[in-house]
């Protein structure tokens, strides 16, 4: 028995020696370090020079993480995306994102003790040039020099997908061809004609049986659609208070066929006269259409705005 015990304690003994911690650092979420950080950011925000120079050391290298293969950049660089960031950005600014705040984290001991600042951000602001919007997360490091009185390097970690839609909205690239005349374009007026006659059935042969509809007038959700049959329901209860008195096309349908899609696009305005059959009270309201046709001819989604408030009361 007490060889069992001395087993079992010895193996206790090896147990708790394996899962021995080895502390290799501190994390603050104050420090003198942060505070450098911050008074940085806030000067790369206001494209304050003078200040990103004094807070940084000669050798200040800054990396671009996201990309394939980061390369070292200067302050000056830096310097260069502040100046134009703070002169051309409305409401440019970098905040924490949510509840995160920066940390720094002190590493070794003596003269191998590291400081750096981890930050956890965003980046908002509309550009005035483009009208892009600039929210962009973003987590950095921030290298201290030795004594932690100066930031020495900046790794940035953001998207760059977003970077390359605002440098892309300088340049001028087509999406497809817009047609004024198109023998698709008879489904958009088909389907004002059906509205005009009340003829609902002909009107749901227009649409793919999966197809989407959205009011967007009247949803809280995007995602909040109907079926065509949900909409020929819908359409029922319209006629039996309201006769369509006249639908009148404003200008002309134009039709997008974009670049590497298999359907196409038809917007188009519309003006319409609606009489109450009870009031006989007659009132004109405007609609604006757009839908989406497969190369069956079929509309596959449809989003239409007007106003039911101008209908006659």
């Amino acid at each position: 028995m007490k060889q069992v015990l001395a087993s079992i304690l010895m193996l206790c003994s090896a147990i708790v020696l394996g899962q021995s911690k080895n502390v290799n650092g501190k994390i603050y979420d104050q420090h003198p370090a942060i505070d450098i950080v911050d008074q940085f950011t806030d000067a790369f925000v206001k494209g304050d020079t003078l200040t990103m120079h004094n807070l940084t050391t000669e050798d200040f290298r800054w990396w671009q993480m996201n990309t394939m293969r980061p390369q070292p950049m200067t302050l000056n660089d830096m310097i260069g995306r502040s100046r134009y960031l703070s002169t051309n950005v409305i409401g440019f600014d970098i905040k924490n994102r949510g509840s995160a705040y920066s940390d720094a984290m002190e590493f070794g001991k003596g003269k191998d003790k590291q400081i750096h600042v981890y930050t956890y951000q965003a980046m908002h602001g509309y550009d005035q040039n483009t009208g892009i919007e600039l929210n962009i997360p973003r987590n950095s490091i921030f290298f201290m020099n030795e004594d932690a009185s100066k930031i020495a390097g900046l790794g940035v970690s953001d998207s760059q997908l977003k970077w390359q839609k605002a440098y892309d909205s300088w340049s001028t690239r087509t999406n497809g061809t817009i047609y004024k005349d198109h023998p698709m374009i008879a489904k958009s007026r088909l389907l004002y004609a059906y509205i005009a006659l009340g003829d609902l059935e002909s009107m749901r042969a227009l649409y793919a049986d999966n197809a989407s509809i959205r009011d967007v007038m009247s949803i809280t959700d995007l995602k909040e659609t109907k079926t065509p049959d949900e909409e020929m329901e819908m359409l029922k209860e319209f006629y039996s208070d309201y006769e369509v008195m006249d639908v009148t096309e404003i200008g002309y349908p134009d039709l997008l066929e974009y670049e590497g899609a298999n359907d196409v696009t038809i917007i188009s305005w519309w003006e319409m006269t609606v009489k109450n059959k009870k009031s006989g009270n007659i009132s004109k309201g405007y609609h604006h259409s757009q839908i989406t046709v497969n190369k069956e001819g079929l509309i596959t989604s449809e989003d239409y705005y007007w106003n039911p408030g101008l209908l006659p009361k």
